[in-house]
């Protein structure tokens, strides 16, 4: 499944957005993923050693889809 991030200042101001691709089922381990991703600091669409953001996850093609908001 594709997993579309959107990253957002601690200000709340728009940054950047990234997607990858995750062979996770549920909800909560794709979740998971993204926060291990975002503490070894290599998530899609940004640099390797990137600040912190707010992560917005969205997995358009799960069935159970909804918005999950990540704070770092």
């Amino acid at each position: 499944m594709k997993v579309c991030l959107t990253y957002f200042k601690d200000t709340g101001k728009y940054y950047s957005e990234g997607e990858y691709k995750t062979n996770q089922e549920h909800l909560f381990e794709i979740w998971e993923e993204v926060m291990e991703k975002s503490k070894q600091k290599v998530l899609p669409g940004l640099i390797k050693g990137h600040s912190s953001f707010y992560i917005l996850v969205d997995v358009p093609e799960h069935p159970h889809r909804h918005f999950h908001l990540i704070l770092i």
